[in-house]
């Protein structure tokens, strides 16, 4: 599998999927990922291995991207200083490598799906397109902080972990703030883990990288 392992000192361990050949014109798209809670640890491998990575690894060529997989460590969870050292690699590999800064996109699944909607929020301007996962977050502040994000939520009806109303009122903020670039789709017989179908999903992965934030 295609993935560069790190555990840089005072960081987070995380996983690097560098695509082949030579970067398109402005520099590779970058993905930041955010996994769940049974991946959290510290061996810097075991996020790749629900969600994002398994999608990847069946079909490389549909993801044309540096994606950044940190892992969170045991017991903590993305917010506050674990967030902020997420961020700090996401700075890091679009310094390192060839990446075009109109096109970062920040997706994740279940608590990484909370980690999603607080990043977010922290940094509305920081990414072209935020794709969370049967997640949840604050109604007021997603409505007060992304009102012109491009935003596609994803959840299951009958998730049994994290309540699909959670998703629900957060579409309905969106809505309220006036976001026209928002939507929530709503599987109506899926359980908790949707990402298996969502990252799979040719819609959605040619709506992730159609998304650009404008020039300046």
């Amino acid at each position: 599998m295609p993935f560069l392992y790190r555990k840089p000192r005072g960081l987070l361990p995380y996983a690097l999927y560098l695509p082949q050949g030579e970067p398109p014109e402005g520099g590779w798209s970058l993905v930041l990922f955010l996994h769940g809670s049974g991946e959290r640890g510290g061996d810097g491998k075991k996020q790749t291995r629900v969600g994002l990575g398994p999608a990847i690894q069946e079909n490389p060529e549909g993801w044309p991207a540096v994606v950044l997989m940190p892992q969170c460590p045991k017991g903590e969870w993305w917010r506050g200083e674990v967030l902020q050292k997420a961020c700090e690699l996401l700075n890091r590999v679009e310094a390192q490598y060839r990446t075009n800064p109109r096109r970062v996109y920040l997706t994740g699944l279940s608590m990484g799906g909370y980690g999603c909607w607080n990043l977010a929020c922290l940094y509305p301007e920081r990414f072209a397109a935020v794709a969370p996962i049967c997640g949840a977050a604050d109604p007021f502040w997603v409505w007060q902080r992304l009102s012109k994000v491009p935003i596609w939520n994803f959840h299951g009806a009958a998730d049994e972990v994290v309540p699909v109303s959670f998703s629900r009122a957060l579409a309905d903020a969106l809505a309220k703030a006036g976001n026209t670039q928002a939507h929530f789709t709503e599987y109506p017989t899926e359980k908790h883990n949707v990402w298996d179908r969502v990252y799979r999903d040719p819609t959605f992965v040619r709506w992730l990288f159609s998304q650009e934030k404008a020039a300046g």
